[in-house]
């Protein structure tokens, strides 16, 4: 009963929360084929909600006087009070006639469970949800659905959901809200509810022919009791809406923790440029977490926990993490993750120090990570004094306390004092279970604790530290954004460039260095040769050392077929090389002759690119180029336009970002100027969206005094 396919509706922005209330906090539930068979998807949400809905429930099937203790209705139209949602548990052919009925009376929503829709694959399906999606958009009706599991609102009980399972749930509030579009994985998560964890509410959204995940994102934005988002998705049915969503979330200041299923490389697949194959699907994604702030995990497993510690650690107090144990080797196994994931670990002050050896005897390892010996555990009062000791060094943002030991009575009575202890605290204490034994002693107490975070695996609380770090240095950039605009004289001459070239066809160096020239972007100059004599003349006149290529738009990566050769230092060189260029492309079509063009002085060679991606519009590639950027793909990806600081954050996230500061003896790059050439490139694919399909500057020479394009491409779109 996963749902991942979408339809993609009309252009909309998202829905406000007050229209979708009805649908996700309905006082009056409506099941148009109730039952009383069990396993029955009509059956299983009935049962459902008779074990924990606190509203109205009104079934209907004509079949039937009564299921249990509720009269059962034959139609809509027999109903005595209007529901606020509709929950249709019939076969998919009859879908679309209880969705008009429901319009009739003038039901706000609907939750359609039934399949035989667009992910069966059949023009048939696709076309019935289509007509689903339009009586949506024609009658009012927020429709969620078809192909979903429905929804569970934890506070007042709503269940309407198809899984069997969920009537067994204890039914937890919590401030995790939680929507993806595979109702079983959602659920999964859910089941968290089992070990004592709270939510706010399980969406599921199936094939989102009208509501979709976009859409409950917003919702759960103005939602009181929803205080962080996990969100579990496949596909997305509309870019910009999803763009919508998460911006609300960030200038809210609610944080949405995403794992993405399915992400591929296909996009990257079908670019023409080294920068279009950079930037595939997955790229995509993560250039639109990073313009919106979302916290991507990149564990299914992390999803919770991270939520659980963002919907409770607000912003870090602080650069760095305490950490503390009883064991010795978990403080060396948390000094090895804390380096791995990149966490800064100041060691306490001197006044923490002096406490901690009052307190810990002789043999105790004072530092941070913090060994408290095994004295812990028979000194019930020794965890919490240390724990407050270290929450009151200003150096710590949190406290982190390893547990990879439960014994008895102890350890539920410690696990109480540590809840207890970090509602006290102003930082967030976070506690890693690392015994095997999942349920043991305490553990219970933890999960269902509603002050400090839990994690099972130190790895994942180590990588949930990191996003959060990277989080609050992120803010700033993004909360002042301010757009680098293109030169006014740019757009006319630009246009006219471009409109000389048909869709799909790439420019000349010459030219894509033309429309670079007028956004600004410093780019080598070249003459263009079509004689031996003139390539000599040419160089002559430049001043050696020089460069020469092949002027030819049809061949987009010149260098792969020996139409490049460089370092040219008299005039047999050039000769020669262009007699060995002009043989290596007799047969290629499109030949206009040879470029000649300064050889520019040795420089860190880096990559500035762009492409169009089919959801979210324009992206910008920047980092490390030269021949060899397919291997190394030591770059970023960012939605454009983008602002220098932006260029600058991710820059440093890097793997080669120290090479820019300077290496052996080498003086160090300029990267402010580095960092505006990228901004003029996103500027350039952001402005010229519709007549650029692909950029693709690479490399560019970066040096002291700044970078300068000496190669580029573009493609025309359309």
């Amino acid at each position: 009963m996963d749902g991942a396919i979408t339809s993609p509706g009309p252009a909309r922005g998202v829905y406000d929360a007050a229209s979708l209330l009805p649908l996700l906090d309905p006082r009056r539930i409506a099941i148009v084929g109730a039952s009383p068979r069990p396993g029955s998807f009509g059956g299983n949400v009935l049962t459902n909600l008779t074990r924990h809905y606190d509203g109205t429930i009104l079934p209907i099937n004509p079949q039937y006087d009564r299921i249990g203790e509720l009269p059962c209705y034959r139609s809509l139209a027999d109903l005595p009070e209007r529901p606020d949602c509709v929950g249709i548990a019939v076969p998919g052919a009859q879908v679309e006639g209880v969705l008009r009925q429901a319009a009739e009376i003038g039901t706000p929503s609907a939750i359609v469970f039934s399949s035989g829709f667009a992910e069966i694959g059949t023009a048939e399906g696709a076309a019935m949800q289509r007509r689903i999606g339009a009586l949506a958009a024609e009658t009012g009706m927020r429709i969620l659905g078809p192909n979903c599991t429905g929804i569970v609102a934890v506070r007042s009980g709503a269940a309407c959901n198809i899984l069997p399972s969920v009537r067994d749930l204890p039914m937890v509030p919590g401030g995790i809200g939680l929507v993806g579009q595979s109702g079983a994985l959602g659920y999964v998560v859910f089941q968290a509810m089992h070990r004592g964890v709270g939510f706010s509410r399980l969406i599921s959204t199936g094939n989102s022919c009208d509501v979709d995940i976009a859409d409950l994102i917003t919702f759960m934005v103005e939602d009181p009791d929803t205080k962080a988002i996990a969100c579990l998705f496949e596909s997305v049915p509309s870019g910009p809406r999803l763009l919508e969503a998460f911006d609300r979330a960030f200038r809210a200041g609610k944080p949405v923790i995403a794992y993405k299923v399915g992400v591929t490389a296909a996009g990257g697949r079908a670019a023409l440029s080294h920068s279009g194959m950079l930037a595939g699907d997955a790229a995509s994604f993560r250039a639109v977490f990073e313009r919106t702030g979302v916290i991507e995990v990149d564990q299914f497993e992390g999803l919770l926990e991270t939520a659980l510690f963002f919907s409770r650690a607000g912003r870090p107090k602080g650069a760095g993490v305490g950490i503390l144990s009883g064991s010795g080797g978990s403080v060396v196994m948390a000094a090895d993750k804390a380096e791995r994931h990149g966490l800064a670990m100041p060691q306490p002050g001197a006044a923490t120090v002096e406490a901690l050896r009052q307190r810990l005897p002789g043999f105790a390892t004072v530092a941070n990570p913090a060994d408290i010996t095994a004295e812990s555990i028979r000194d019930e009062a020794l965890y919490a004094e240390c724990v407050r000791s270290f929450a009151q060094d200003p150096g710590f943002a949190s406290v982190a306390v390893l547990m990879p030991s439960a014994h008895g009575q102890a350890a539920v009575t410690r696990a109480h004092g540590m809840s207890a202890l970090a509602g006290e605290l102003d930082k967030p204490l976070t506690l890693v279970w690392m015994n095997e034994w999942y349920e043991g002693p305490g553990a219970h107490v933890y999960d269902g604790s509603t002050t400090l975070s839990v994690f099972r695996s130190l790895d994942r609380c180590m990588n949930a530290y990191r996003l959060w770090f990277d989080q609050a240095r992120k803010r700033p950039v993004l909360e002042a954004r301010p757009r680098e605009h293109a030169p006014d004289a740019a757009a006319g001459p630009s246009h006219r460039l471009l409109a000389a070239h048909p869709p799909g066809a790439s420019l000349t160096e010459r030219e894509s260095k033309a429309l670079l020239a007028l956004y600004g972007i410093p780019v080598v100059g070249e003459r263009l040769c079509t004689t031996r004599e003139q390539a000599i003349a040419a160089a002559r006149e430049i001043g050696f050392p020089v460069v020469a290529k092949v002027e030819a738009a049809e061949i987009r990566h010149k260098s792969d077929i020996g139409g490049v050769k460089l370092d040219l230092r008299d005039e047999d060189a050039v000769g020669a090389a262009y007699d060995a260029i002009t043989h290596a492309v007799h047969d290629q079509p499109g030949v206009a002759g040879v470029v000649v063009q300064r050889m520019v002085p040795q420089g860190i060679e880096m990559i500035v690119g762009a492409r169009q991606d089919a959801q979210f519009g324009p992206l910008v590639v920047f980092g490390f180029g030269g021949t060899l950027v397919e291997v190394m793909g030591d770059v970023a990806i960012r939605l454009a336009p983008v602002t220098p600081a932006e260029v600058r954050l991710a820059l440093d996230g890097l793997r080669m970002r120290r090479v820019l500061d300077g290496a052996r003896g080498a003086p160090p790059c300029d990267i402010d100027g580095f960092c505006v050439l990228v901004a003029r490139v996103s500027e350039m694919i952001a402005d010229l969206s519709s007549d650029i399909a692909e950029i693709d500057v690479n490399p560019v020479i970066l040096g002291k005094d700044g970078g300068v394009a000496v190669d580029a491409l573009v493609i025309r779109g359309g």
